[in-house]
């Protein structure tokens, strides 16, 4: 029999304040196994499939994942195919506008958001 996991309170935490944007995406899904524990996927809703899945064990990697998803969408939104690293000083005024809110909410993960510009 498989050894049943437990909950996070810190994963929660984070998971709670980007509730409402993982909800919204039509690209990540969240899910909750008694196996595995917390799963992240990505997802494709054009041919209805998971692309990617990412078991969660700890509330910092979420945070950067989630980070970098928002950082995505601004580098989206720009029509801009490169990653955070390479954004120049507009986009990453933008990305840090996008995730000011976030960061709010978590001011303990202040320093992930520099650390999608790092190389």
């Amino acid at each position: 029999m498989a050894q049943e996991v437990k909950k996070n309170a810190e994963i929660e935490k984070v998971y709670e304040v980007f509730e409402d944007y993982i909800k919204a995406s039509p690209y990540i899904d969240w899910l909750w196994s008694d196996k595995l524990g917390y799963i992240l996927m990505e997802i494709s809703l054009e041919y209805r499939e998971i692309m990617e899945s990412r078991i969660i064990t700890d509330a910092e990697n979420l945070c950067l994942i989630m980070f970098h998803e928002i950082a995505d969408d601004v580098l989206e939104m720009t029509q801009n195919d490169h990653i955070p690293q390479e954004a120049d000083p507009l986009e990453k005024a933008e990305i840090k506008k996008r995730l000011k809110p976030y960061i709010d909410r978590l001011p303990q993960y202040t320093f992930l958001c520099e650390k999608l510009f790092e190389e």
